[in-house]
């Protein structure tokens, strides 16, 4: 079965060496919740939060998201990861509040033992402190890895099935060292390469186009060929990029 898929200007840049942070894997569904979370490469507070996806640096509403947020992301295997949530304080020396603007005196907290303690009067933003899995207050220009959580409602939004199956990972000629993301924002799909070329904007909503570089692709099984070239795999092929079938891609029309 083909199905044509309309792609159109790069809207989300995740080039390597960009000041946004990368994707590192995700998302991952919290059962607890329904959110979705992806781990991001590290970068600065800063950095990270405006990846945000549609979502927003996580904000912990009770131990269980914590302790689930920090055994998927932090301890297995990987002990020394240190990870951005949404805590910051709005101005120096300000009291924290979560970015969606909720005051952590009226919510659930896990401040490590002496924390927040504002060392050199600058550290103001939150992360979620390794091997003590509780929270302490750092220098944005610190390079840890963000936790991106996003709501089952934004993740919902305004999506057909078709596009909702889309949402995963894919692999660029089948290499598994090519490993490529679509994934899901607010209202929109952004298919992410693997080399960090940039986003692809797949849907703007229903009907919505915003033609400025145009890619085009349609999709034959497990597989989206690419206009320019190039075609993603729901798996890895053992001979990727040498006996594919579909040698030449049919640009589709709008």
């Amino acid at each position: 079965m083909k199905t044509p898929l309309i792609v159109c200007g790069a809207a989300l840049m995740l080039a390597a060496g960009s000041l946004r942070a990368d994707i590192l894997f995700g998302p991952v569904n919290n059962p607890n919740n329904g959110h979705d979370y992806y781990l991001l490469t590290p970068n600065t507070w800063t950095n990270s939060e405006a990846e945000k996806l549609g979502g927003t640096l996580a904000i912990i509403k009770n131990a269980d998201e914590e302790n689930w947020i920090f055994s998927t992301f932090a301890s297995q295997g990987h002990a020394n990861r240190v990870l951005w949530i949404g805590l910051h304080r709005k101005y120096p020396g300000g009291p924290f509040e979560w970015v969606n603007g909720q005051s952590t005196n009226s919510t659930y907290m896990d401040w490590c033992a002496t924390q927040p303690d504002n060392c050199g009067g600058s550290e103001d933003k939150g992360d979620i402190w390794t091997p003590n899995n509780g929270w302490n207050d750092a220098r944005n220009e610190e390079q840890n890895y963000g936790v991106v959580e996003i709501p089952v409602d934004l993740r919902n939004k305004a999506f057909t099935e078709m596009e909702k199956s889309l949402v995963g990972t894919w692999y660029q000629t089948g290499r598994p060292d090519q490993i490529c993301y679509i994934a899901q924002t607010e209202n929109r799909l952004f298919a992410i390469p693997y080399d960090g070329r940039g986003g692809i904007l797949v849907s703007d909503g229903p009907g919505v186009v915003i033609p400025r570089w145009n890619v085009k692709g349609e999709i034959v099984k497990d597989t989206i060929l690419w206009s320019d070239g190039t075609w993603w795999s729901r798996k890895v092929t053992n001979d990727a990029g040498n006996n594919y079938p579909y040698p030449y891609i049919r640009t589709m029309p709008f």
